[in-house]
């Protein structure tokens, strides 16, 4: 919107200056031009300009392509749907100026520029119409307070924060509180801006370092604690290794032992058959045991014969035994080391599956929770779009009947004590007031219902 000025001025006041000047019986009492009378005045401004921006340079600080951006295009839509509620929410704040800036340095914001339009008509000298901003919004329902000049402009200013955060929680945007500044000058307030983003990029660089720091921390953590696992694993390790070379040490203590049996048994075997072939090659008598039995010796004994013969039957089952005990020990060896290396990788699969599993949960967890917050505040600001409607309704109903004023605000505090609450919202001190009457009444009324029945009770017992 771009309209000029001076034909707000003549559409607002024209009439109200026609019938100024009708009054006045001396020509240079009568006004001319209001708009240059208002301009030239100390008492008065001609209009005023309001600045409104969603979020600030950080959350855009990202988006290269401003016509391409989600975020700026929807900051866009915001404003805009703002600026159209904005003149249906203030009858008394003519807009001829409202500019959507996104081709400046930090966040798109919007230009307000509105001459406010005050309505006096009980006065008995002046003009009867006046660009007077505190009268105007006086006439939209926020009271003047005697101690605190300002105060009616803070209700205002947070009437319309909180209308612009309505509109974008419609796009998902949740409000986050800031701070209210308390600039009157707009150069004061973009040096002040200027000052703050400085400081910003300073803390951004400190912040900057110190998540280097913290991840230089947490990757010397996590090193150590990977250098604890693995001295763990290690130690975990290094013990199954010296319970299998105990069990190792002691086959080879049964290998050693057999060995030296099996060689004493050889050495046997060998006298034995060296002197039964020596024997037999020099007597010739036949065979080793008809020699033994008929040789120079004597009588031999066939029961010492069968025992040697018993000897080397034992001496091929230490053998076998031997290979036995090798294959064991080479089977415990493989088994260990298959064992460990399938410990190792059990235990990571597990933890990695195990991490993922919580990680999942957590997302899902974190996804329910968004959109039941979502759904909450969306029925939050329905329940409050309503309960605004509601009381404007009513509160036109109370101008247009003023005898029923006071009985519709006490109507309002009685139903809320039936449905059992008490939360007046978007109502004035006085309205708040006439409310309490009748949640008062209402209440008396109950106590009243309550005792009568607790009595006849006592009475039917």
């Amino acid at each position: 919107m771009h309209e000029d000025i001076r034909d707000i001025y003549n559409q607002e006041f024209g009439q109200a200056v026609k019938d100024y000047n009708a009054k006045q019986k001396r020509k240079d009492r009568r006004i001319k031009d209001y708009y240059s009378k208002i301009k030239n005045s100390k008492k008065t401004r001609t209009q005023y300009e309001f600045i409104v921006q969603v979020g600030n340079i950080n959350d855009y600080r990202h988006d290269e392509n401003r016509i391409t951006s989600q975020t700026w295009q929807t900051s866009k839509k915001i404003l805009e749907n703002y600026f159209d509620n904005f003149q249906k929410r203030n009858p008394n704040l003519i807009p001829y100026n409202a500019v959507i800036h996104m081709d400046e340095e930090g966040a798109p914001h919007m230009h307000l520029n509105v001459v406010p339009v005050a309505h006096d008509l009980n006065a008995k000298q002046g003009v009867k119409v006046k660009p007077v901003l505190n009268k105007a919004l006086a006439e939209e329902g926020f009271s003047i307070s005697k101690k605190d000049n300002r105060k009616q402009w803070r209700d205002f200013q947070h009437r319309e924060a909180e209308a612009l955060a309505d509109e974008a929680l419609l796009y998902g945007i949740t409000r986050k509180a800031g701070i209210t500044n308390k600039l009157k000058d707009v150069r004061q307030y973009k040096q002040v801006m200027r000052e703050i983003d400085d400081l910003e990029e300073q803390k951004s660089q400190i912040y900057t370092e110190f998540e280097d720091k913290k991840a230089q921390i947490d990757n010397l953590d996590q090193r150590e604690l990977e250098i604890s696992r693995r001295e763990q694993a290690a130690a975990n390790k290094e013990t199954k290794n010296k319970n299998l070379d105990k069990e190792i040490r002691r086959k080879e203590f049964i290998l050693n032992d057999l060995d030296q049996k099996e060689q004493n048994t050889r050495d046997n075997w060998s006298q034995w058959v060296r002197t039964t072939e020596k024997l037999t090659k020099k007597r010739r008598l036949g065979t080793p045991d008809d020699y033994l039995v008929v040789g120079t010796f004597g009588t031999v004994d066939k029961e010492a014969s069968k025992r040697k013969i018993a000897n080397l039957i034992d001496l091929a089952e230490h053998g076998k035994l031997i290979k036995e005990v090798e294959a064991e020990n080479r089977q415990l060896r493989n088994q260990g080391i298959d064992q460990f290396r399938g410990f190792v990788r059990q235990e990571k699969r597990l933890g990695d599956e195990q991490r993922q599993r919580e990680l999942e949960e957590l997302r899902k967890k974190n996804k329910e929770q968004e959109e039941k917050i979502k759904d909450q505040q969306r029925q939050i600001l329905q329940l409050r779009m309503f309960a605004e409607a509601t009381v404007k309704t009513i509160r036109g109903i109370a101008k247009a009947i003023p005898e029923k004023a006071h009985a519709l605000w006490q109507k309002i505090g009685s139903n809320l004590r039936k449905v059992g609450g008490k939360t007046y919202v978007k109502m004035n001190a006085d309205e708040v007031k006439e409310a309490n009457k009748g949640y008062s009444a209402e209440t008396e009324k109950q106590k009243s219902i309550y005792n009568q029945r607790y009595n006849s009770r006592d009475l039917d017992l």
